[in-house]
């Protein structure tokens, strides 16, 4: 088994035909054919059938392109990291972030570390929280960064929490809740409450927290899109519940009201993450010395 091989497969994997391959990787069709023949002898297992001159994966094969994904990934942080190691201003960083934190937490904090480290390069992958653990376990991805909702266990994860993300609930200044600084939860169960749909971390938090406190809330509206809730809330389509991060600009130009709740806590901590005895190069302990730097724990 070598690497030429494995490239052969995954590229076949991914829909590439083998005359595409053979140009991809500068070689002749028959090439390919015998890489991926030798790889299947190596394997002693079949990873394509042919169904109308077309290539498919077998099962077997779709097991082995996750397994060939992460050899690839590997290979490619280690030359990486080798090239950063004497030089920490200089290399790559691949993270993803859930979305929230993505857009409204890191673009500022990667403003400051270009500032300082000019010449590394930064890529960040914003997706929700199950395709970011699927990329950190294919190694695609060198860390992550989300809330602490979803669990991972700590001994294969090197886990740190360094922010708190307080959220807090929001009306439109014409709501009768902007003429209060603060309310019960009682007051507003019968409110028209806008959330994410299902399989969303941010809904799920919401209501396990809700579940925890023996709270219920009557009437809902789902929209995808956290963008699209602030907008309905500003509108007066109801209230919500959404992350401070994500509204500092509306509450400095007077578009939403935010409102204290007296008897329920919606914080939650912001960590970034990633597998124990990974190597972690220079220019991404630079990043994450940062992110420690910008606690408010």
């Amino acid at each position: 088994m070598n690497i030429s091989q494995i490239n052969a497969f995954l590229l076949l994997a991914n829909g590439f035909n083998v005359t595409e391959t053979a140009k991809q990787l500068f070689c002749t069709q028959p090439s390919i054919s015998i890489k991926i023949r030798k790889l299947e002898e190596e394997l002693q297992t079949t990873l394509f059938e042919r169904i109308n001159n077309r290539l498919y994966l077998t099962p077997q094969g779709k097991v082995y392109q996750k397994y060939a994904s992460q050899l690839i990934n590997l290979i490619k942080s280690s030359s990486e990291h080798i090239r950063q190691f004497d030089d920490p201003s200089k290399g790559n960083i691949k993270f993803g972030a859930s979305h929230f934190v993505g857009v409204y937490l890191l673009p500022k904090i990667m403003v400051q570390f270009k500032n300082l480290f000019p010449l590394v390069n930064l890529s960040m992958d914003i997706s929700s929280s199950m395709q970011l653990i699927h990329k950190l376990d294919t190694h695609e991805l060198d860390f992550l960064i989300m809330s602490d909702h979803i669990y991972l266990d700590p001994n294969e994860y090197k886990i740190n929490t360094f922010l708190i993300d307080p959220l807090v609930l929001i009306c439109s200044p014409e709501h009768w809740l902007a003429r209060k600084k603060h309310c019960k939860f009682s007051d507003i169960e019968s409110e028209n409450f806008l959330m994410k749909p299902n399989h969303s971390a941010t809904r799920d938090f919401l209501l396990d927290k809700i579940n925890e406190n023996n709270i219920k809330i009557k009437n809902t509206i789902e929209i995808n899109s956290l963008e699209g809730i602030k907008q309905g809330v500003m509108h007066g389509l109801g209230i919500s519940i959404v992350s401070k991060l994500s509204i500092s600009q509306e509450l400095k130009y007077g578009l939403l009201c935010e409102i204290s709740i007296d008897d329920v806590c919606f914080d939650r901590g912001i960590r970034y993450l990633y597998h124990k005895g990974k190597y972690i190069s220079p220019a991404t302990k630079n990043f994450l010395s940062l992110l420690q730097a910008k606690s408010i724990i």
